[in-house]
């Protein structure tokens, strides 16, 4: 084989090679940033609002629906949040609660009901 044909062929080698370890290495990469959002997802400071109780819809979903009932609950800071919560607790329009505010660190907030 000659030295220039021989130059070539090690270069189309170390080319793929290259590729290959690229395309590794972005994979490994992707995970990495996928893994680093979840725990970012999982973060959360708690705050405790209360609130005023404006509505009460059945709650929709495939299981348990029976159970729950969808209420949107005006805090005292004048925003209007949904918040889920068992009948059991026989709330009615009107009624003041305490809601749990989470704020997880990639900006998400969400409410829950605060327990008692």
């Amino acid at each position: 084989m000659r030295e220039e044909t021989k130059k070539r062929l090690e270069r189309v080698l170390w080319l793929e090679r290259a590729k290959k370890a690229g395309i590794g290495l972005a994979i490994v990469a992707a995970m990495g940033a996928a893994f680093a959002y979840q725990n970012l997802d999982m973060m959360e400071t708690k705050t405790d609002v209360s609130g005023t109780v404006t509505e009460i819809d059945p709650l929709v979903s495939k299981t348990s629906a029976a159970d729950g009932e969808t209420l949107r609950v005006k805090l005292d800071d004048g925003r209007q949040v949904s918040v889920l919560a068992l009948k059991s607790r026989n709330l009615k329009t009107g009624d003041h609660i305490q809601v749990t505010e989470h704020h997880h660190a990639t900006g998400r907030v969400t409410h829950t009901i605060a327990i008692k």
